[in-house]
């Protein structure tokens, strides 16, 4: 008995050994941090109507290596300086991705006045924000902050006007999400812009209030509405595209014209000649376009390469010059403040409160 004892005592032991043997190296995790805060181009910055449009911060900063190689992925992180620190601190932070080992990135005073308005900062009170960097890869990383004092500007508010409101089969028949078109002078007439992807129907029907019921509008001819408080009489697009939708509950008519957008003008690479055109983006549901632009010239945004559909600026907004159911309106044109390349935005998707941006990168 005690031989066989002896045996099992040397198996177990065995046993054990090479179990260890095989057991992974323990590790833990590396430390990786910033070398330093990042550099900011202006550390204190005032922004104006006739700025807005220019690059007024740029920030960059080092690259962090992390134990294994892949890339970085880098996002800004903006708050107010007195909420940085605590338990709750950066809680609150406005981020924009950056992208993957990019080490820089700028802003035009329109985006640093939205960021300012949406940390809480009052028109024409300088405000310190606080700015710091995100690494991403296996995890976090977060540099130290460098503050910038910042004084924004009053931008137009988002007004309401009188509304309908459209559902349809390209979003779903979700009446509680429905597209909007509005009557700015609450005369009857209404209108706004549409997006109707591809793979549908591209029917559609007009509600006066964001519910089923119970009053509702659909077609009846080319050119005329009915009252359709039933099942059918769906307006239908002719294809997929971006639309202008006017209604005029006056005269029970209504106009669908399809839209592609571009920039004209001897500010523009195509001068007065050719436009250039805009890219529509879904996700963020405006038109946009990179090119190179010239502080000799101005230009205007305009639809279908034609001068029956176009916008000029008036109030810090653009504004129709020519439009199909309106009289012309000799309206200033769009400037860029110096030449170089500007990514230009038109912006449709609020009826009556249409926008636009000019960035120079």
């Amino acid at each position: 008995m005690k031989k066989h004892l002896n045996i099992l005592a040397v198996l177990m032991t065995l046993l054990m050994l090479s179990g260890c043997e095989d057991d992974p190296t323990l590790t833990v995790l590396q430390k990786v941090s910033f070398a330093a805060a990042p550099e900011v181009s202006a550390s204190e910055i005032v922004i104006t109507d006739e700025n807005k449009v220019e690059t007024l911060l740029q920030v960059s900063w080092k690259a962090i290596q992390f134990p294994v190689e892949g890339p970085v992925t880098y996002t800004l992180q903006f708050e107010t300086a007195a909420d940085t620190s605590g338990v709750n601190g950066w809680s609150g932070a406005i981020s924009r991705e950056i992208g993957e080992d990019l080490l820089a990135s700028s802003f035009s005073g329109a985006e640093l006045n939205d960021i300012a308005n949406q940390l809480g900062f009052e028109p024409g009170v300088e405000g310190v924000i606080a700015i710091r960097v995100q690494g991403t890869m296996s995890r976090n990383i977060f540099s130290p902050a460098t503050a910038v004092r910042v004084t924004p500007i009053d931008v137009p508010e988002v007004v309401e006007y009188p509304s309908m409101y459209i559902a349809g089969d390209y979003q779903g028949w979700n009446i509680g999400a429905p597209s909007i078109i509005s009557s700015v002078n609450d005369d009857g007439i209404y209108e706004g812009y549409i997006y109707i992807p591809a793979g549908g129907t591209n029917e559609f029907k007009l509600y006066a209030q964001p519910d089923w019921g119970p009053m509702s509008y659909g077609y009846e001819s080319e050119g005329k509405i009915m009252e359709a408080n039933f099942a059918g009489a769906n307006f239908v697009a002719p294809s997929d595209g971006y639309y202008l939708f006017m209604v005029n509950l006056n005269e029970m008519t209504y106009q669908l014209i399809k839209t592609s957008w571009g920039i004209i003008g001897g500010a523009t690479p195509g001068g007065w000649d050719a436009d250039t055109p805009l890219t529509y983006d879904p996700d963020t549901q405006t038109w946009s376009v990179t090119a190179d632009m010239k502080a000799d010239g101005s230009f205007k945004f305009r639809a279908n390469n034609a001068w029956a559909l176009d916008f000029g600026l008036a109030d810090g907004r653009p504004a129709y010059a020519n439009h199909p159911w309106k009289a012309y309106v000799e309206q200033p044109h769009f400037t860029v403040p110096s030449d170089g390349n500007y990514t230009i935005t038109l912006d449709l998707h609020i009826p009556g409160n249409y926008a636009y941006s000019i960035k120079k990168n």
